[in-house]
């Protein structure tokens, strides 16, 4: 039997969005459990009433799990629902799960890795997912750790948690062990090569700035002003054409504003978007990933079109890494300002990436931060991005 894959999207309750997943798990596959299975919950479904269902119902089933912004499949987007995963097919999975990731990355990185082999014979293929928390301010520190010891060999692709734009507490999981300030991996060796695509679809509406005052993921002064001021400057104009004032944005609407307004920082000709999350009351803006104090910034927006197309894009991308093979499902990691950006036409968007895969089943999440990184890449932290990885059909 060559690779096969359900996509589940489920409504209601943790229980009832479980029992209905496991129902249409067991209709599709019989009693056969899945080879691993990825669980994308809203903070609705919490992971800790959700996961311990597919455990005990899958027995030997790598299961992984992250909370969300939004959930998705190939049918639709959806809020405060559960999207899910679900791989039967010819691979040998090993995971692991990290804490303590704030205080220290490269410990958090090393125990997720002690359990994933380098190889596994017969299998030359291994690609690895990496889900995070974001809200630990470690999301790209993390990223280049687990790059580097995993080698160029590897090929790596998730996403970072969300949790509805709350701003408080993100989680991952591997099996019941559900954690925030934490870091899953798991490595998938296979046959036949994965592929994966990443793209954004934003431009600059700033001049350049420099982040005068920074530590980690906090930067508290641009230009030698406080960041929450000059941010609110210099979108002013962008902002009024969208129908919102800079100068009456409620607490409740910063996150939202923030992520509709990301940084870039200039890499050669290519933008990397770097996603702010909150503001403190001294004006300080939080991010995603660590900004480095003496950096030059930009701030972004991008049009509904552009985030359709580039998430086409990033589909042909991941196609291609696997030589046009037939698809057999996909994962997307996709951020959650492109859904604020698209608003009732995000649909459109994961329309247009299944059209690009022929049809075949995908789910995803809608995230604070999105991981892609092939061999010789130099950073796989990106922000306000699709990232699409396939599985072929073998």
């Amino acid at each position: 039997m060559g690779t096969e894959i359900l996509s589940v999207l489920a409504r209601g309750s943790a229980s009832d969005a479980a029992t209905g997943i496991l129902k249409d798990v067991s209709k599709k596959f019989g009693s056969q459990s899945p080879s691993f299975a990825l669980i994308f919950a809203s903070t609705s479904q919490p992971l800790g009433q959700l996961l311990p269902a597919f455990v005990t119902a899958w027995k030997g089933t790598v299961v992984l799990g992250a909370s969300t912004s939004g959930e998705f499949t190939e049918k639709g987007d959806a809020k405060n629902a559960v999207a899910a995963f679900i791989v039967h097919g010819d691979f040998r999975v090993h995971a692991g799960i990290g804490t303590g990731l704030k205080a220290d990355p490269q410990g958090a990185v090393d125990k997720a890795l002690a359990a994933l082999p380098a190889q596994v014979a017969g299998y030359p293929h291994r690609t690895v997912l990496m889900l995070v928390d974001p809200l630990s301010g470690r999301g790209e520190e993390a990223t280049l750790m687990a790059a580097l010891r995993l080698g160029d060999a590897a090929r790596l692709a998730g996403g970072a948690a969300g949790d509805d734009l709350k701003m408080a507490s993100t989680q991952v999981a591997l099996g019941e062990k559900v954690a925030s300030d934490a870091v899953v991996l798991a490595a998938v060796f296979s046959k036949a090569p994965f592929g994966v695509g990443v793209q954004h679809g934003h431009q600059s509406i700033s001049k350049p700035m420099k982040v005068t005052r920074a530590s980690g993921s906090v930067v508290s002064e641009i230009d030698g002003r406080p960041a929450w001021d000059v941010w609110v400057e210099r979108t002013r104009e962008v902002a009024a054409r969208h129908g919102q004032d800079t100068s009456r944005i409620s607490e409740d609407q910063v996150g939202a504003f923030l992520l509709r307004h990301e940084a870039a920082l200039a890499t050669g000709r290519a933008l990397k978007v770097r996603a702010p999350l909150s503001k403190d009351a001294r004006g300080a803006i939080s991010f995603a990933c660590g900004i480095p104090q003496g950096a030059e910034i930009q701030i972004t927006e991008s049009t509904p079109e552009a985030q359709i197309s580039s998430a086409r894009e990033a589909a042909r991308r991941a196609r291609a890494q696997m030589g046009n093979a037939p698809v057999a499902g996909a994962l997307v990691f996709d951020c959650i300002c492109r859904n604020l950006i698209l608003g009732d036409r995000f649909k459109d968007a994961v329309a247009a990436i299944g059209q690009e895969l022929g049809g075949a089943p995908l789910a995803g999440f809608e995230t604070y931060g999105e991981i892609a990184l092939d061999a010789g890449d130099l950073s796989g932290f990106h922000n306000t991005t699709t990232v699409v990885l396939c599985l072929p059909k073998t």
